[in-house]
């Protein structure tokens, strides 16, 4: 297992001034990062740098993100290595790419380049599970679709809002883990996006009223777990 402090991190984006400010933002989290601005250089940097985790823009020259991800994911070595896009777009036919053709995540740069950073660290050396390219997730009785942001239980379909959906994604690929509220809101809307303190409470409590099952509860330190209590 290599040390935390060690992780190592591609970035790929034709964009420099980008590419400096995430290197120097992953560099304060300890992590060892390699970046290029040549997209056509990706793949064979990324065979030699091997790294834990690949920041990809979407936009670039051919080949672009998109491209880049196809190639690297029909490799054995990167079949699970973590994948995030960058997005300057912000339209749903991106976002559905990045994740049809293997990305775990994708964040628009609008939002900040500072909740790309905590994600990676979260997936990195906190060791929760950000992979939205998973298409359905079975939680006990539920099965849960991430195209149709809806849960099947037996051969009832119920449909959630986006922000239901993503919070309910988000604590079924982590069952186990007790999470903050700042984890929260920067790995599912980002740490530009503002919500009431109470927001989430709210969401939850849809979650319980559309479901008919609490699933989530808070613990005695004000955070938060997935259970079936």
């Amino acid at each position: 297992m290599r040390d935390k402090k060690h992780f190592k991190v591609l970035v790929v984006d034709d964009d420099r001034d980008i590419l400096e400010l995430l290197e120097y933002n992953l560099a304060k989290e300890g992590f060892t990062v390699k970046t290029i601005d040549e997209s056509h250089d990706a793949i064979a940097v990324a065979k030699d740098f091997a790294p834990d985790l690949i920041i990809l823009d979407i936009m670039m020259p051919h080949p672009n993100g998109i491209e880049i991800c196809r190639e690297l994911r029909s490799m054995k070595r990167f079949a699970d290595t973590y994948i995030f896009f960058l997005t300057a777009k912000s339209e749903s036919y991106y976002h559905e790419a990045a994740l049809d053709t293997g990305g775990d995540d994708y964040i628009e740069k609008v939002i900040g380049l500072r909740a790309l950073t905590y994600k990676v660290a979260t997936v990195l050396k906190r060791k929760f599970v950000i992979r939205k390219s998973i298409a359905e997730l079975k939680v006990g009785n539920l099965r849960i679709h991430r195209k149709s942001n809806s849960v099947h239980i037996g051969d009832h379909e119920i449909t959630l809002s986006k922000p239901e959906f993503e919070l309910l994604f988000f604590f079924a690929q982590n069952p186990s883990k007790v999470i903050s509220h700042e984890n929260l809101l920067q790995n599912i809307w980002g740490s530009e996006i503002y919500l009431f303190d109470t927001s989430i409470d709210v969401y939850i409590q849809n979650l319980k009223k559309k479901l008919g099952i609490n699933l989530i509860h808070r613990t005695s330190d004000n955070r938060y777990r997935l259970d079936f209590r």
